[in-house]
């Protein structure tokens, strides 16, 4: 596929809504030990819309625009690199967009460890311009490393198993939040983070669920999923207040901040946190952030950070995600909400930019 072109939306860089484009550019090719992939279906993402917004534009260099985003995908192998042995043309696979150093021939104590989200030389994801540019979702074709890409049972469609990224993230939470039976635990954002951080608190046998929600069609979803109680933020409810009336003053031994962006979720998390409880981090800030430190110190909160995922033991978190599906107890296909085509990108984005007037709560790209 030597000098062939492939559509693709492109983002030269500016603020949205300027900045992208439906245009032809050249089909990537596999080098020795990866494999390009069709994409047939791809995930919107939140970090895309903030990427968009210019939220974290200073975090991608100016050399590695153009870009094709997409960093949720699932495809057919079309043509392997040499030594490619994991699979072969014509497979489904879901892809693993996070690559660190060791899948460029280097090594880090981080990705040694298993921990290569963390790669001491840099995470290079597909179709996120922040290492390199490696062309994602939001174009037909992307170039992955043969350890990133899992195959798919046949009874997993390309939309499940393309937002198999997002649940990998909740998985990783998981494991580092370590949640009991018996725990009180809150999850406060129910965007598709939140809604799949409550079916993976369900899979471990966690049924006291507090799902905070900013909306009321997310309230919903959440306990269609299995929350046992939600508050609705677009009703005026006291989220924190709300929380302590619901666990007699006690507070929650958990909570899961799924929001991230400008949003006051985390100290919402720290103010609802039982004394000795534990807060789990998943979303970041786009700007500095208020919180008491007084709570957590004299509470003895524990603050825990959990960013993408990596390998669980020797098992990728990637394929645990993915046998939760396989298994239902994760549903996939109920999350996605809303399907565009990518030629269709200006309609889509704006559409999911006023996603409380479109009850979206996860949007995919389809193709053939």
């Amino acid at each position: 596929m030597a000098n062939e072109k492939m559509k693709a939306i492109v983002w030269d860089g500016s603020v949205y809504p300027r900045g992208l484009s439906y245009e032809e550019v050249e089909i990537p090719s596999p080098p020795k030990g990866w494999v390009l992939v069709h994409n047939r279906a791809a995930g919107i993402c939140g970090a895309d819309l903030m990427a968009l917004r210019g939220q974290t534009r200073d975090k991608m260099p100016d050399k590695l625009f153009p870009a094709v985003l997409g960093h949720e995908n699932a495809g057919d192998v079309v043509k392997t690199g040499e030594g490619v042995t994991r699979v072969k043309v014509g497979d489904r696979v879901a892809v693993e967009p996070l690559h660190g150093c060791i899948d460029f021939g280097k090594s880090c104590p981080m990705c040694l460890s298993g921990r290569y989200q963390l790669c001491l030389d840099g995470v290079s994801h597909v179709g996120m311009p922040m290492k390199r540019m490696l062309p994602g979702g939001y174009g037909e074709y992307s170039i992955v490393h043969e350890n990133h890409v899992y195959p798919m049972p046949d009874s997993m469609s390309y939309e499940e198993g393309a937002i198999l990224d997002v649940l990998a993230v909740n998985v990783h939470g998981a494991m580092i939040g370590k949640p009991q039976l018996g725990d009180t635990v809150a999850v406060v954002g129910c965007g598709i983070i939140g809604i799949n951080m409550v079916q993976v608190l369900r899979s471990m046998g966690i049924t006291k669920i507090i799902a905070v929600a900013k909306y009321g069609h997310q309230a919903q979803m959440a306990e269609k999923y299995g929350a046992a109680h939600s508050i609705v933020l677009d009703s005026n409810e006291d989220p924190v207040k709300e929380v302590m009336r619901l666990t007699g003053g006690r507070g929650v031994d958990q909570a899961y901040e799924c929001v991230g962006g400008n949003s006051n979720a985390f100290s919402q998390a720290v103010e609802m946190a039982a004394v000795g409880g534990k807060i789990i981090m998943f979303g970041g800030t786009a700007s500095p952030s208020m919180v008491s430190l007084s709570t957590i110190l004299y509470r003895e909160l524990s603050v825990l950070a959990s960013s993408s995922y990596c390998m669980a033991g020797d098992k990728p978190e990637f394929q645990i995600a993915m046998e939760l599906v396989q298994s239902g107890q994760v549903d996939h296909k109920g999350v996605i909400t809303h399907r565009f085509r990518p030629e269709d990108y200006e309609k889509a984005f704006e559409m999911i930019f006023s996603k409380k007037q479109n009850h979206i709560c996860k949007a995919v790209w389809v193709r053939e």
